[in-house]
């Protein structure tokens, strides 16, 4: 009797364990934790979707989901998942302000779980890059620009570089920027043409090293006109657009370049102080040597300052030869000092461009 009663007693039991097993839900993933590897700040916010399953006998329903970070925005099925079926929870970081590395977990509550089942993503962000900050000290009339000048520091003659110039509307009007003439191997736009009050904009530049059809140092001033609105006559001004227009060494072979000129200069200061008298000239010899095994060519030898002469000297110097140019200057055009480079432009394959600094003062 007792032992009927035992058995009775554990069938009852094994039932009521059955019976709640299939009437329960029960929360899965198909993973736990995601690794975003590394992100960029700049590129703003990264999502990854979980899938989650339903593995029990009743309908799974999350009630709520929490993250551990307010960088961290879960979204979640809201209907009930059926037995067998599958939901989703995305989860969303923000990076903006968190370069680094990081883990955030997330917590889903549900009636699959007592308590909370839990996921995780970590990642690294890489810092977002600082905007520059553009400080514009040259003006024409109200436009404020970041340079007046362009300098192609070296450019090949199958080359098209280009460059820009950073603009601002300093005016409370509006207005609009109209370039002048300016030679075919040039081409300048400026987007946009009409700024608005405190509106930025670029001038850009595009240089042609072919068509300009020369070696050596070449320069150009464009004229520029500034017109504020419901105005006739606007501001005058210019850019200065300067290049050095060298050969293609890249050709060379290394025997090409152990035969080639090798050009050498006497110093690369020339140094006028003190200025004297209010008349007259003042001469310094510049001398250029070629220490190598071809003939040196001076492409050009230029100073973008007007106050600068240079003459004398030759435009092809053979090897082991010098040749000596005069850099002359008058005292009476300048007011307190000078300081300024002057350019040389060469064949010489290893130093194409070389600059020699000229100062002066009273």
């Amino acid at each position: 009797m007792v032992k009927q009663l035992v058995c009775m007693l554990t069938g009852l039991l094994l039932l009521a364990g059955n019976v709640t097993a299939q009437g329960e839900a029960i929360i899965g993933s198909d993973e736990l934790r995601y690794d975003f590897g590394t992100i960029a700040e700049e590129n703003g916010p990264a999502s990854h979707t979980f899938t989650i399953r339903n593995t029990g006998q009743a309908p799974l329903v999350i009630t709520r989901v929490t993250a551990s970070c307010g960088c961290t925005m879960p979204e979640w099925t809201k209907a009930p998942v059926a037995p067998g079926q599958t939901g989703e929870v995305k989860v969303t970081y923000d990076p903006a302000g968190r370069p680094g590395p990081f883990v955030k977990t997330v917590s889903i509550y549900s009636n699959g779980k007592k308590g909370a089942y839990m996921l995780a993503i970590k990642g690294n962000v890489t810092p977002k890059r600082a905007k520059p900050v553009i400080i514009y000290p040259y003006a024409i009339g109200p436009l404020k620009m970041d340079t007046k000048k362009v300098l192609y520091s070296s450019i090949r003659p199958e080359e098209a570089l280009g460059k820009k110039i950073m603009v601002t509307n300093n005016s409370e009007k509006t207005i609009t920027i109209h370039l002048k003439k300016y030679p075919d191997y040039l081409l300048l736009e400026t987007l946009p043409a009409t700024l608005a009050p405190g509106e930025t904009g670029e001038i850009t530049v595009l240089l042609d090293a072919k068509a300009a059809k020369k070696l050596g140092r070449i320069t150009c001033d464009v004229p520029v006109t500034v017109t504020e609105e419901g105005e006739k006559k606007g501001k005058e001004g210019s850019i200065r657009i300067a290049a050095n227009i060298i050969e293609d060494f890249g050709r060379l072979t290394a025997s090409d370049k152990a035969n080639a000129p090798a050009i050498s200069i006497s110093t690369d200061w020339l140094d006028f102080s003190p200025l004297k008298g209010k008349g007259g000239k003042m001469t310094r010899t510049l001398e250029i040597t070629n220490n190598g095994q071809a003939p040196l060519l001076i492409r050009s030898i230029t100073s973008d300052d007007d106050r600068i002469d240079i003459g004398g000297g030759k435009k092809e110097i053979k090897p082991g030869s010098t040749a000596a140019f005069k850099i002359t200057i008058r005292p009476k055009e300048i007011k307190s000092q000078l300081e300024d480079l002057i350019t040389i432009v060469s064949n010489d394959p290893s130093n194409p461009v070389r600059l020699i600094k000229i100062t002066a003062k009273h």
